[in-house]
């Protein structure tokens, strides 16, 4: 590191012997450069922990996205689980509400066939109070008949009424009438047992009837019960699965959300991740650039005070369109103007989704648009978008410069970005010193982007995010 400063110091001092020392333009460019060199000395050793702090919590990010992708994958598979026991809860469910259906179903038959067999019930009852009178008047009939058998003698009597015939005929006609009085006795009483036997089938059929219905009523009653409190068991289990499953949902849901911050910010780490190598190698450049770039400025204001010495007229030399950088006016650096997205530190990333600062100004039209460079100064280095430097940026063209950018006399170093360029149409190369308003790319859409645009930064001092200021305070 000493002999570079000892170089460019030399370097310096190679290009006074050219200008007079009593130039105090000469004498505040080499104590700025110092000051320039040992700022950039300073943010030299604070690349090391820097670039390691984002290479390490790229790494964090990467393993908690592992993490969380378990997890997913573990909360996707009980929510498999938890589906395939809510679709058996579910079957089992519509099984049980089939029986319930089918044991109602018997019920009612069963209900039904109750009402009708009550109704047998009265029917038979009828007709038991119609046979009971019947069976009461017979037995009245042959309660008479007994009595009568019994005041008369019973069988003699017949017997003389059949032997007191006066002539065989009437014998006959005798006999005859005692065997159908005889006959119908007997008659009567079989009638009345069958009768009696009937009664009391009939009964014992229809109350066992009744009862085995009520039986059977009981049993589909305590069955129906049963199920009813199974489904209900199964009811529960089901609003408890489907709970679980919410739950899961939920969760899914929120791992989800996790998953896409941690690619959001695994995004927004990768896309201003720039390694140590490289931040070393753009502050190597920077330094040269610098150099350069003080060098340039220097022969300018020689030459523009030998103007005022012939001409007498300085005023030229601070115009915008002059090509020198007076009065530290940036150049505007696009061929439209139509700004699409500010300087923001707060905000919504449009790709991502998620508040982080933008660093730049946002340029866009449609069709061929040309960049330009927005004062006199130096290439740092060009870079494009898959050679792994600057992620996210691009094609992107790095200048430094050293203006008055303030007006207040004094000039600084100022470093301008220019990002998303159009692939291959980068005109200027590292090292190269361009003039305000030179063009040195088209616009494009190459990087993260939504579309054709220029992403143009303003730094105070070497490129750095900390460094980034709102290019519209300083455009014209």
């Amino acid at each position: 590191m000493k002999k570079i400063l000892a170089y460019i110091f030399i370097s310096v001092l190679m290009v006074n012997m050219v200008v007079p020392l009593s130039q105090p333009v000469v004498a505040q460019s080499i104590n700025e450069l110092k000051q320039e060199l040992e700022a950039l000395e300073e943010e030299r050793q604070n690349i090391n922990s820097n670039a390691s702090d984002a290479e390490e919590k790229i790494k964090e990010n990467e393993a908690r996205q592992q993490q969380v992708k378990a997890k997913i994958a573990e909360l996707d598979e009980d929510l498999a689980v938890t589906a395939d026991q809510l679709e058996t809860k579910e079957n089992e469910i519509t099984v049980t509400e089939n029986e319930i259906s089918t044991i109602q179903t018997n019920i009612t038959t069963t209900e039904n066939d109750i009402t009708e067999t009550e109704a047998e019930i009265v029917q038979l009852n009828e007709e038991i109070e119609d046979l009971m009178k019947r069976i009461d008047e017979r037995q009245e009939l042959i309660s008479s008949r007994l009595r009568s058998m019994q005041r008369t003698g019973g069988n003699a009597t017949y017997l003389e009424l059949v032997f007191s015939a006066q002539s065989f005929s009437d014998f006959i006609s005798r006999l005859t009438a005692v065997s159908k009085i005889l006959d119908s006795d007997k008659n009567i009483m079989e009638i009345q047992k069958q009768d009696k036997l009937d009664l009391e089938t009939k009964r014992v059929e229809v109350e066992t009837k009744k009862a085995d219905l009520e039986t059977k009523r009981t049993e589909l009653t305590a069955a129906k019960e049963e199920l009813e409190s199974k489904k209900a068991t199964l009811v529960s289990q089901r609003q408890e699965l489907a709970q679980i499953q919410e739950q899961l949902n939920i969760q899914r849901a929120n791992q989800s959300d996790l998953m896409v911050q941690l690619e959001e910010e695994h995004a927004e780490l990768e896309e201003y991740k720039v390694t140590l190598a490289d931040q070393q190698e753009i502050k190597r450049k920077e330094a040269a650039a610098i150099q350069q770039a003080i060098k340039n400025a220097e022969e300018q204001a020689k030459k523009e005070e030998q103007l005022s010495q012939e001409d007498g007229n300085s005023a030229s030399a601070g115009s915008p369109d002059s090509g020198s950088s007076g009065g530290g006016t940036l150049f505007w650096p696009a061929s439209t103007r139509r700004v699409t997205s500010p300087f923001n530190p707060n905000r919504v990333h449009p790709v991502t989704g998620v508040v982080k600062p933008h660093r730049g100004m946002d340029i866009a039209a449609p069709g061929t648009q040309q960049i330009y460079a927005a004062a006199d100064g130096v290439v740092v280095d060009t870079y494009t978008e898959y050679d792994g430097r600057m992620n996210g940026y691009g094609d992107a063209i790095l200048l430094t410069h050293y203006i008055d950018i303030d007006g207040d006399g004094d000039k600084e170093q100022v470093s301008t970005l220019y990002a998303h360029l159009r692939s291959g149409t980068t005109r200027v190369s590292p090292g190269q010193s361009v003039s305000r308003g030179q063009q040195i790319a088209l616009m494009g859409n190459t990087g993260i982007g939504t579309g054709q645009h220029l992403h143009f930064e303003v730094h105070l001092g070497g490129w750095a995010h900390a460094n980034a200021v709102n290019p519209a305070n300083y455009l014209y």
